[in-house]
């Protein structure tokens, strides 16, 4: 049973598939397993960078998402999937997702932390 309220979808790419004609790799549409969790938000800002917790210039501020999901669900996330959110934004996992358990009592793992960022966090 979902612990977590919101609904989300966790998108993962497939590999290609070779066109047996030309021999060409054609790019086939991602999976999407739905998935239930909660988006969290850290807000960072130019004091962090003062005590030296960020990479940010003076002035700058940026935005830190921990999307904690409920465990269960198969696949496991990984590195290079991406989930979309309830509001349809595509967020990109950054490292690798972490089941977390509880301090004490049960070994089962209480949720999965990701790490996320939007697309629109992405300066090239």
């Amino acid at each position: 049973m979902p612990r977590l309220p919101e609904e989300w979808t966790l998108l993962r790419d497939n590999e290609p598939v070779r066109d047996p004609a030309t021999g060409n790799r054609i790019p086939v549409p991602r999976s999407e397993i739905p998935w239930t969790g909660l988006l969290q938000q850290e807000q960072l800002s130019s004091s962090s960078v003062k005590a030296g917790n960020s990479e940010f210039e003076d002035g700058h501020e940026a935005s830190s998402y921990v999307l904690l999901l409920d465990p269960g669900i198969d696949p496991f996330p990984q590195r290079r999937d991406a989930f979309r959110g309830p509001d349809g934004r595509v967020f990109q996992v950054v490292g690798t997702p972490r089941a977390r358990r509880p301090a004490r009592g049960s070994r089962r793992p209480a949720y999965i932390a990701a790490i996320v960022r939007t697309s629109s966090d992405y300066q090239e």
